[in-house]
């Protein structure tokens, strides 16, 4: 099924695992995300995803900065913020956890190609056209720069892990309290 994840063509509780993988840091809203796979989810479900961390990428944004100064590279979301959307949307016990992974590239064109490979960018208000050539000249001499020890140009991606459990329903109810059996629990001489 080809779906927006935040729209799902599922009726509600009708699935006991919700499996993203990176998927989310992709939508443009992830905190209604959310909200929509817990109302899929049975109760008892179990929702499981990853998804990228802010540290993504971090070499080549800083490459980007440096020579592209009007291109707003894809902000990532900080697992602790996934946390509070879970929580917000009413899972119940969520845990993350983060993993930081090194890719190394040979060239600069090697790592930029990858990248491209990964996906679109989100954002509506992204940069409309390319860089120029000399501008993309200077990021790929700025990546370049970049080697490490080995010759090998490094690429970190911080992946985020989550999941959470979508919990029975809270009742909310009614108690009749006499007020006969008040007066019995209290103490001698406050009646």
């Amino acid at each position: 099924v080809l779906a927006d994840a935040a729209r799902l063509p599922f009726a509600e509780g009708s699935a006991d695992l919700v499996f993203s993988n990176l998927m989310l840091h992709w939508h443009p809203t992830p905190h209604v995300v959310f909200p929509e796979w817990k109302r899929v989810l049975s109760v008892g479900g179990l929702l499981m995803f990853s998804c990228f961390g802010p540290d993504t990428l971090k070499e080549l944004r800083a490459a980007v900065a440096e020579t592209l100064p009007h291109a707003r590279p894809m902000p990532f979301v900080d697992m602790h913020d996934f946390g509070d959307m879970l929580v917000a949307s009413g899972f119940a016990t969520p845990v993350m956890d983060v993993e930081s992974i090194t890719l190394t590239y040979g060239s600069p064109r090697d790592l930029c190609e990858e990248v491209r490979a990964l996906g679109a960018s989100p954002l509506d208000d992204r940069w409309p056209g390319l860089p120029s050539g000399r501008r993309a000249r200077l990021l790929m001499e700025a990546l370049d720069a970049r080697r490490d020890s080995a010759g090998r140009i490094p690429l970190t991606f911080e992946v985020a892990y989550g999941h959470a459990w979508k919990p029975a329903p809270r009742t909310v109810g009614v108690s009749t309290v006499s007020l006969e059996s008040l007066r019995q629990g209290l103490p001698r001489g406050k009646q």
